[in-house]
């Protein structure tokens, strides 16, 4: 299973995104933060395969620092940023900063899908694998 924590500070985002994760085959979300505080206390604890990570969170919390905090504390989760910001210096700064994939809620939303579900097949082991 691909273990998934949404960060996202919209809970219309959160379920609608949930509702998408839950097609896939070997995805779990595994819970929802809508600012730093809650997002590094929830990554920390649940220590998911992957955090979908807002922009903006919120009380004018920044998605940047739970990145970096991923990024030190937990190198082997990865974090796909998810943001209306479509701008390419945001996306690039966060593809610098550690991110592994950026995309634009309103353009790519469903692209974001894909790249979660290509995940869940790279992880999930092959029959006759040990």
């Amino acid at each position: 299973m691909t273990r998934v924590v949404v960060v996202d500070d919209s809970l219309d985002v959160q379920r609608s995104l949930t509702r998408l994760l839950e097609t896939i085959d070997g995805v779990e979300v595994v819970g929802f933060a809508e600012d730093t505080a809650g997002a590094i206390g929830l990554i920390d604890h649940q220590r998911p395969d992957l955090v979908v990570l807002d922009v903006e969170l919120r009380h004018g919390d920044r998605g940047f620092d739970v990145l970096r905090h991923v990024v030190r504390q937990h190198p082997g989760t990865e974090v796909i940023a998810m943001s209306n910001f479509h701008w390419h210096d945001m996306r690039e700064g966060f593809l610098r900063a550690g991110a592994s994939a950026y995309f634009d809620k309103s353009l790519e939303f469903t692209k974001g899908r894909d790249w979660i579900a290509a995940l869940a097949r790279r992880a999930r082991p092959r029959l006759g694998t040990p």
